[in-house]
Order: C-alpha cells, then structure tokens, then sequence
C-alpha cells in the first residue's frame, strides 16, 4: 500500500500543511500526548487535587510520594532516508532528577544527564509504559529521549536502525483519528 503523504492544520501556525513526507523541510506533525498515562488514567476531581501538571512537567502525588514526569522528543528515523518521525512522550524520572532539571531549565550551559522510564502508550508500541530510557536535558532547550540499549524493547531497535515509511504514516494517521485538533 503507496502512502503520499501526510495532511494536517498545524495547531502551532494555524496553516494547513498538505502532502508532509518527514522531512526537515516537509516536516510531519509531532506526535504529543496529554499528559502522563498516570495523569490521563486520573479522574477530574483527582487531576485538581493530587496533581500539578504544565505542558513539560507533571507532578502525582501517590499518597506516599510524589511521582515527577517530564515530556521531551523522541525521534524515530524513516530507514532508508532523511526524514523523522517524532514524538513528544512523557517519562517518569525520580525526584532527585526532576529538581536538577527544574532548577537547571533555563540555564543554557547546564547539559544534565537522566534516566527514567517512559511513561506515555506510543503507538505501534502498545507496551511501552516503562520502557527504560535516558533523558538529556540541554539548558533552555527541551529534553532528548532515547531508549536505554541494555532493553529488549522493540522501540530500541527502531531508534536505531529506525522504522519503514508506511508503518511511520500508520502510526502518524492513527494518532490523527485520535485526536481531532488535527
């Protein structure tokens, strides 16, 4: 099955871009989530009183301690040419990491170095909660996630030999069923 491209109205410009290949230059959309699955398994009511959430950053508190999240890009290359398919998941990383980043966000020398798990369903990759992965917070810029090689997750061999044109626009056009803002 040919695939010619992706469509979709840009929520970041308001134009509508038509015929996306994943290119630098014909970028596809980002693939975001809303928040943590720990967040988006909350009721209303929970999400008010047991949490604080941003479009970076999450705190749950567990009723014992509080788990932290952050979102940051994940890219999958297309094999076999220069395009990317990228995501926005959220990981769960431990406290003591999640105050370093914090307090180290907008300071353009600070490059920390994190671990954590993924904490977001990727698509194609319904398992992937908990996925261990390592997270590079670059000051003022938004963290880089790439899962840990020690895994045998599959999401590991498709950050690093990277994933067939057709499954990336399957993954792409679900996402887009999913969420209507597209």
């Amino acid at each position: 099955m040919e695939m010619t491209g992706i469509d979709f109205d840009c929520v970041g410009c308001g134009r509508r871009h038509e015929g996306t290949d994943g290119t630098e230059h014909r970028p596809w959309p980002l693939i975001e989530f809303e928040g943590p699955e720990a967040y988006l398994r909350m009721s209303p009511w929970e999400r008010l009183f047991r949490s604080r959430s941003t479009e970076e950053l999450c705190l749950i508190d567990n009723g014992r301690s509080v788990d932290c999240y952050l979102s940051g890009f994940l890219s999958l290359p297309v094999r076999g040419e220069q395009a990317l398919l990228v995501l926005q998941p959220w990981v769960r990383v431990d406290e003591r990491d999640y105050l370093d980043l914090v307090e180290h966000w907008e300071q353009p020398a600070h490059r920390g170095e994190y671990c954590g798990t993924l904490a977001s369903r990727l698509p194609g990759h319904p398992d992937s909660l908990s996925v261990p992965v390592r997270v590079t917070a670059p000051g003022g810029l938004p963290p880089i996630i790439v899962p840990e090689t020690g895994s045998d997750h599959p999401l590991v061999t498709e950050a690093r030999e990277g994933v067939s044109r057709q499954e990336a626009e399957l993954r792409l056009r679900s996402m887009m069923l999913e969420d209507p803002r597209r």
